[in-house]
């Protein structure tokens, strides 16, 4: 009879190991599905961002899949209606939009990701048919409701093109926002940019050429104390209020041999257009100058009183120094203003 009772305990420690699977499998089940709920809350609050600059999203096919390490929701051909500025109805649709978290960070959903399924298709009465396409495109944030970490946005082999025969494409487009790591700047963020090999027909006038352009810009948000994920005009609109800056650190934009090079301190003015002066140095300035009809003698006069040079006595390698001054919506060059550019308010 000893032998009966001592068994027993001996038996729950065989079972054991198995009882303790389970209740880690249940558990983690639990977790998977509230996290399925978070992600579907995280679409919801992705179309409420859309509709607060007036764009009212709609996915009639919605699907949450992953179990049991991965939680994907997914929307297959979502659209939108958004009323133009003439009151026109303006409809887009896009081919698949998915939100990826994992089951371990379900709790908080402190890292999202986001992949947008091309191509995106733009149509309204008063304008050409718009298409925009790309390999991939995939976007990253880490944080709070109300409090951003980093954001990163990646975009490979980018394409528009429209109806009435126009196109612009670019290879690869990375941007990344980030919270500072000097402890002693609050409410700061660094800000970086990366254009690759992009085609766009408007810069072609320019330099009379059809060279890529390709861009870099690093810089240092300043005075973003609150971020609102739910909102980004109300977070802009508080950071602009609150006198913030952007301090562009360095601007460097090249087109074929023309390259300009830049840094200083912008910001948005009530109309929330940029405001403020950047000290720029272009390279190669001779071409641009060609392109507004300052050539021969003139060129050297121009360079001269611009405190240019000419590497080599070649007038296609002027460089000169001169501000970039944007103010009351409008764009200078040094003593040039530029015509037709009118600067538009970001929202």
């Amino acid at each position: 009879m000893n032998a009966e009772i001592s068994a027993g305990p001996r038996r729950l420690w065989l079972y054991l190991p198995f009882i303790l699977l389970l209740l880690v499998a249940v558990g983690w089940s639990v977790l998977w599905f509230y996290g399925r709920s978070r992600i579907n809350a995280e679409i919801d609050n992705l179309f409420a961002r859309e509709a607060t600059v007036g764009r009212e999203w709609s996915c009639p096919d919605r699907a949450i899949t992953g179990y049991p390490f991965r939680i994907e929701g997914r929307c297959s051909n979502p659209s939108y209606r958004q009323k133009g500025e003439a009151g026109e109805i303006i409809n887009g649709q896009v081919k698949g939009l998915t939100i990826i978290g994992t089951t371990a960070g379900a709790l908080n959903m402190a890292h999202v990701i986001s992949e947008l399924e091309g191509p995106l298709v733009i149509r309204s009465p008063l304008d050409p048919e718009m298409t925009l396409n790309w390999k991939s495109a995939r976007a990253s944030t880490r944080g709070g409701v109300n409090r951003l970490e980093r954001l990163s946005l990646e975009v490979e082999n980018l394409s528009v093109t429209t109806t009435a025969g126009g196109r612009w494409s670019a290879g690869k487009l990375e941007a990344h926002l980030r919270e500072s790591a000097d402890p002693t700047l609050a409410g700061a963020y660094d800000l970086a940019v990366r254009l690759d090999n992009a085609l766009i027909p408007e810069t072609d006038l320019l330099t009379n050429s059809r060279d890529a352009v390709n861009l870099e810009l690093d810089a240092r948000i300043l005075g973003l104390r609150q971020v609102d994920r739910r909102n980004w005009q109300t977070t802009i609109e508080n950071w602009r209020m609150a006198g913030g800056t952007v301090r562009v650190e360095q601007l460097k934009l090249s087109k074929g041999m023309p390259r300009l090079e830049a840094k200083g301190d912008l910001k948005l003015d009530d109309q929330r257009r940029i405001e403020g002066r950047m000290d720029a140095s272009f390279v190669n300035a001779g071409a641009v100058l060609q392109q507004f009809g300052i050539g021969g003698a003139a060129r050297g006069l121009v360079g001269a009183l611009l405190g240019g040079n000419r590497a080599g006595g070649q007038q296609r390698d002027m460089s000169m120094r001169l501000p970039l001054v944007f103010d009351n919506g409008r764009m200078a060059v040094g003593p040039f203003r530029i015509p037709g550019v009118q600067l538009r308010p970001l929202f």
